[in-house]
């Protein structure tokens, strides 16, 4: 049987959210293609998981180290069999077309990256395939990995994901400028390649865990924008972060204690004081991780495909 696409899916100590995510892919409305799984290291028992499991067209991968999921694409897009290349994260749950839909979409054309969009939701329990799907984040500015194709090809002549500034951050959105680069058209999937993303909800713990993911992203947009210059600060928008920050002095307050509790409990009541607490928030740490980019020059480096 001829595979005509290839499903990556890097993880790390997904597990729980990693079964729903590997049910929905295997069980899919056509059987030409492959999914290869590039464990990230994790500790949660996923080794063990896949193990013990007898999953059609699935290629188990572990890395012995933990070196983040860019890491990862690249590995898997050098060993992928099929001539489509379709990214996923292991927090994201697809309808059964999925993959059928991202393949015939290629078929139409061949120089075209898809963008899939995605219905973000709170749990697995949240989600029902049966009604109307709305996606409520229209990824329409350039390549967002959670729900994208591009044939292989074009990936190995960009050279695959840098690496640069912390592992989170921008090398999607680096990759996707090197395949505009290359002249191809975007197609975005809004009826079709429907996907939803698990965002947990929200605690105490998961709020500090989004800080700290946020100062990542922050260093990495700087990273990006020494790349790119007035290109990539298009859509890295450090200089905006910078102000908003100092304008609302966020280096005296933000980071109190209380803050998380804050957000969490306003969130479970009307959300509105939530979503503008932590919009705040949001440019106090991608500055903080700006910041820290621009003082400490060690965070960069850089490993292409080839």
């Amino acid at each position: 049987m001829k595979i005509e696409a290839t499903v990556i899916l890097p993880t790390y100590n997904r597990l729980t959210v990693l079964k729903s995510c590997l049910t929905k892919l295997i069980n899919q409305t056509t059987e030409n293609f492959e999914i290869l799984l590039i464990d990230d290291c994790s500790s949660d028992g996923t080794k063990e998981y896949i193990k013990s499991s007898n999953f059609p067209n699935l290629k188990y991968i572990r890395l012995k180290e933990h070196l983040g999921p860019y890491y990862a694409r690249n590995l898997a897009i050098r060993q992928a069999k099929g001539e489509i290349i379709i990214f996923v994260d292991s927090d994201v749950i697809v309808f059964p077309d999925f993959v059928e839909d991202h393949i015939k979409i290629h078929g139409r054309r061949e120089d075209i990256v898809v963008q899939g969009m995605i219905k973000h939701v709170k749990s697995i329990k949240d989600i029902n395939m049966n009604r109307f799907y709305i996606p409520n984040a229209l990824c329409l500015r350039t390549f967002i990995t959670q729900n994208a194709s591009v044939r292989r090809k074009y990936l190995i002549a960009t050279g695959g994901f840098d690496r640069f500034g912390p592992e989170m951050g921008y090398k999607d959105i680096d990759t996707g400028l090197k395949l505009m680069d290359l002249g191809l058209k975007w197609i975005y999937g809004i009826r079709k390649c429907k996907a939803f993303h698990i965002d947990g909800k929200p605690t105490e713990k998961s709020t500090i865990s989004t800080f700290n993911k946020w100062t990542k992203q922050g260093a990495s947009a700087y990273y990006f924008v020494k790349k790119w210059g007035r290109r990539g600060e298009k859509y890295a928008r450090t200089k905006k972060a910078l102000f908003f920050s100092r304008l609302l002095r966020t280096d005296k307050w933000i980071e109190n204690e209380n803050i998380p509790k804050m957000i969490v409990r306003s969130k479970k009541n009307t959300g509105l004081a939530a979503a503008v607490l932590k919009g705040i928030a949001r440019y106090h740490y991608r500055s903080k991780g700006i910041k820290k980019a621009r003082n400490n020059e060690s965070f960069s480096n850089n490993s292409s495909i080839q």
